[in-house]
C-alpha cells in the first residue's frame, strides 16, 4: 500500500523507530543503517505539513495513496524520515504547478511502467529521476525524457534536473516507435466532480473515490456530501468519520468537526490522531478544560506523541498553569528537537523560566 515491499534494512530501521517512539523519554529519531547508525529525525504528518506550508490532510492523502512511505506507525499515526520530507517537497512543487494527487498518482504509475529495467515495487518517488513541467511529470530514462503519455520530449539534452525540479520549455513529439500507443491517453483523463444524487448503486470504495476527487478539485462541500452519503449508505465507520471531521474543519465548521471526531472515537477509541485533533478543535472552540482532557487522554494512550505535548502546553499556558505547561514544553523538546515548532517551545520555556525553579 505504501509504494514498495519492505527490505531487511527497512525492517531493521522500522524496529528501531518503533522502539524509540514507544518510549516516551526518547526523541523522535530512528537509527539509520545506511549512514553509520547516525540518528534520523522523524516527523508526524502535522510537523511535515507545517514545514511544507500545506494542509495536514494533503500529507495524509499522500501517505494513504502510497506517495509517501512511513518509517513507523504507532496506533495508526505515521512517522516520516528525511527522505520522505524530500519526497514531500517534490510533491508540493508539483501540486503548486497545478497537478492533483490523483493525476500525480496516475502519471507515476505509468512512468514506473515505462522506466527501463525497473522493478515496479522497488521504485519510489524519491529515487525516480522525475521533474514536472506544469501539470505533466517528466521521467529521465537513459538519454530519453518521457511523459506519462508516452510522448518523447526533446530540448533536455543539456538541462540537468535541478534540486528545485525546474526545467526549460521543451518540444513535444510522439514517441511512436519507442512506446506502446495503446496507453497514450490513459493519463490525460481528468476527474469530474459528481454529486451523490447523480449516482446510484456505488460501492463504498467508489463513494470514497468520489469524495477524494471532489477534494482534489477543492470542492469541499461536495466531498462532505459524499462522505455523509457513504455513512448513510454503509453505516458507521471510524475512518470515514475521521475524514469527514477533517473536511468539516477545513470548511470552517468547528462544531461539526468536533462531533465527528467524537463519533470516530466512539467507534475506535484507539484512533489517537482523532483524539489529538479533537483536543485542538475543542481549544479553538474555547473549551480549554475539555481540550486538556482530550490531550491527556491521548497521552495516556501514547505518551510519546510529541505534537500533543506541544498543544497541551499551549492550552495549559492559556489557563495560567505555567508549571504544568513547562513540563510539557520540555517533554516536547526532548521528543522532537528537530520539529518546526521547537523554536516556539524554547521561547515559551525562556519566558516561563523566571516563574519556575529552573
Amino acid at each position: 500500500m505504501h509504494g514498495r515491499n519492505s527490505t531487511p534494512a527497512d525492517v531493521a530501521q522500522n524496529e528501531n523507530a518503533l522502539n524509540c517512539l514507544l518510549n516516551a523519554n526518547m526523541p523522535l529519531t530512528s537509527s539509520s543503517h545506511d549512514q553509520d547508525d547516525a540518528p534520523v529525525d522523524l516527523y508526524t504528518p502535522a510537523m511535515l505539513a507545517d514545514i511544507l506550508g500545506v494542509s495536514v490532510r494533503i500529507v495524509r492523502r499522500w501517505h494513504a495513496v502510497g506517495l509517501l512511505r512511513s518509517s513507523a506507525e504507532i496506533m495508526q499515526l505515521p512517522y516520516f524520515d528525511f527522505s520522505q520530507l524530500a519526497a514531500a517537497k517534490r510533491l508540493t512543487r508539483w501540486m503548486e504547478q497545478g497537478a492533483t494527487v490523483q493525476s500525480i498518482q496516475r502519471q507515476l504509475r505509468l512512468l514506473r511502467e515505462r522506466a527501463e529495467n525497473s522493478q515496479v515495487e522497488l521504485i519510489t518517488i524519491e529515487n525516480l529521476p522525475i521533474t514536472a513541467d506544469g501539470k505533466r511529470l517528466i521521467l529521465r530514462s537513459g538519454e530519453h525524457f518521457l511523459e506519462a503519455t508516452g510522448q518523447l520530449r526533446f530540448g533536455f539534452e543539456h538541462v540537468e534536473f535541478s534540486s528545485t525540479g525546474e526545467v526549460t520549455p521543451a518540444t513535444v513529439l510522439p514517441a511512436t516507435v519507442l512506446f506502446d500507443k495503446r496507453r497514450t491517453n490513459q493519463s490525460s483523463r481528468q476527474p469530474q466532480t459528481r454529486r451523490p444524487h447523480e449516482c446510484e448503486s456505488l460501492s463504498l470504495e467508489q463513494m470514497v473515490d468520489e469524495a477524494i476527487a471532489a477534494e482534489d478539485e477543492d470542492d469541499l462541500a461536495c466531498a462532505v456530501d459524499w462522505y455523509r452519503a457513504a455513512l448513510s449508505a454503509y453505516g458507521s465507520n471510524a475512518n470515514l468519520c475521521f475524514q469527514l471531521a477533517e473536511l468539516l474543519y477545513r470548511d470552517g465548521d468547528l462544531a461539526g468537526a468536533r462531533e465527528r471526531y467524537f463519533m470516530a472515537l466512539e467507534l475506535d477509541p484507539h484512533l489517537v490522531e482523532a483524539r489529538a485533533n479533537l483536543g485542538c478543535v475543542l481549544a479553538e472552540c474555547g473549551q480549554l478544560e475539555l481540550a486538556v482532557a482530550a490531550f491527556e487522554g491521548t497521552l495516556e494512550q501514547y505518551a510519546g506523541y510529541a505534537d500533543v505535548h506541544f498543544h497541551l502546553a499551549r492550552v495549559l499556558d492559556d489557563l495560567g498553569n505555567s508549571c504544568r505547561a513547562a513540563e510539557h514544553w520540555k517533554q516536547f523538546l526532548e521528543l522532537a528537537p528537530a520539529s518546526p515548532w521547537a523554536e516556539e517551545a524554547k521561547l515559551r520555556l525562556d519566558q516561563l523560566a523566571p516563574l519556575l525553579d529552573f
